[in-house]
């Protein structure tokens, strides 16, 4: 839940730790080496209806059906046709749940040809060229209404059609977890091909920190990924090597997609429901906020709009905070929500990039912050400071060197400004 390295915020931590917890307790574990495998999450892209029970990404529903087995749906629709839809649909198929169809947004199918011919015998219908307009239901999914796209993702009159089914499936695409690394402040760069911001690796899968590697699908995702787990045992042992200083034990492992388009479809899927949907559809459920409110920059809803100066959208940012998720997150609390922006933090920094011109790369990208898991606060209290700690905390909280201490005794003509600030300490 937490990963903390000695640096500029953290001066009195001597040596890097990663903090864990069980069900009871919490405890923070020192470490020489380590090895992050944090796997992947669901890319999550709104649309009405995308609230309704029934409605769930493909690692949620693969969770459910394989691991758990308590997945309960009878007709499923899955949208989008990567190796990961693909994969999941066929287990599905094989525990007896109907697939009504696979949809997808590009004009053929993304993953493997030999899974997708394996699922069209299987009696399952793939459309391309199709996005979902809404999920239908009260207070679950009944169906959902489907229409068919051009090149540019608008809506082909007279396409529309609809398909009864109890769940949807969304599987637009996973992303890395990189959570775990970037608190610990490794260098993060962008990659479409392996699934957006991933930590920056070398040969040996070594982040910019040292002895810290990352392996799996958190160090980038790619469609050959999802099907062949040797490629990620494969990144595990080349870590391994390097830590034990077996350098040349084995090849250097390729990290690059075969298939390209992973990132682009994704937005082409973006863009699609946007065109279907409109601009007042829920993208952070959270904070229950618009994609409209999100690029207008409205306050919280909670705040008394009317005794707030009228927002002026993103042109009232500067250039620099047009680029900066983090920027929008306070502004809006897009992403400030439970889930830690799991569910919106891609779609938001995308329609970001899209209202902006701006090329998604170039967006910086939101923050992280541990814990970076929900966790009880029972728990956490396991790792509460001692008694001491708190007898004298303002000591080492608020301890400020002499230079400092002066400047903040000077006022802005350099003259004395009075009295020490109140809690802080020589």
């Amino acid at each position: 839940w937490g990963h903390y390295v000695p640096g500029e915020n953290s001066t009195r931590l001597r040596v890097k730790q990663v903090g864990l917890a069980d069900k009871e307790k919490s405890w923070l574990l020192e470490y020489d080496h380590l090895i992050l495998a944090p796997g992947s999450r669901d890319l999550v892209l709104s649309f009405p209806g995308w609230h309704l029970p029934g409605v769930l990404g493909v690692n949620g529903a693969s969770a459910l059906l394989e691991r758990y087995d308590a997945l309960g749906a009878r007709r499923m629709v899955i949208l989008g046709s990567g190796n990961a839809g693909l994969q999941f649909a066929l287990a599905a198929v094989h525990r007896g749940i109907e697939i009504a169809a696979i949809v997808e947004i590009a004009e053929e199918v993304r993953g493997g040809i030999e899974l997708a011919e394996t699922l069209r015998q299987a009696g399952v219908q793939i459309l391309c060229a199709h996005t979902v307009v809404k999920a239908l239901g009260d207070a679950e999914v009944s169906g959902v209404h489907l229409v068919g796209v051009d090149a540019s993702g608008n809506a082909v009159a007279g396409s529309e059609m609809g398909i009864e089914c109890d769940t949807v499936c969304m599987a637009f695409g996973v992303v890395p977890n990189i959570e775990l690394a970037a608190v610990a402040g490794c260098k993060m760069v962008f990659d479409g091909a392996l699934g957006g911001w991933v930590p920056a690796l070398d040969a040996q899968m070594r982040t910019s920190i040292t002895n810290l590697y990352v392996v799996g699908d958190g160090a980038g995702v790619t469609e050959e990924m999802v099907l062949d787990a040797e490629l990620a045992r494969a990144q595990a042992r080349r870590a391994v090597d390097a830590i034990a200083g077996r350098f040349a034990a084995t090849a250097p492992v390729e990290r690059t997609s075969a298939s390209q388009e992973g990132l682009p479809v994704a937005l082409q899927w973006l863009r699609s429901l946007v065109a279907a949907g409109g601009m007042d559809v829920t993208v952070c459920q959270c904070e229950d906020v618009s994609r409209r409110e999100l690029l207008d920059v409205q306050p919280p809803r909670y705040l008394v709009r009317d005794k707030i100066s009228e927002p002026r959208g993103l042109t009232s940012l500067s250039p620099a905070g047009r680029c900066s998720q983090d920027l929008l997150k306070r502004l809006t609390r897009v992403g400030m929500g439970h889930c830690q922006g799991k569910r919106c933090r891609d779609q938001s920094m995308w329609l970001l990039s899209e209202a902006t011109g701006v090329d998604v790369s170039v967006i910086s990208p939101g923050s992280y912050r541990a814990p970076v898991r929900p966790l009880p606060l029972k728990v956490l209290a396991a790792t509460d400071e001692t008694d001491g700690d708190r007898a004298t905390w303002p000591t080492w909280l608020h301890a400020v060197p002499d230079d400092v201490l002066h400047r903040y005794r000077l006022g802005r003509n350099g003259e004395d400004g009075g009295a020490v600030p109140e809690g802080v300490s020589r």
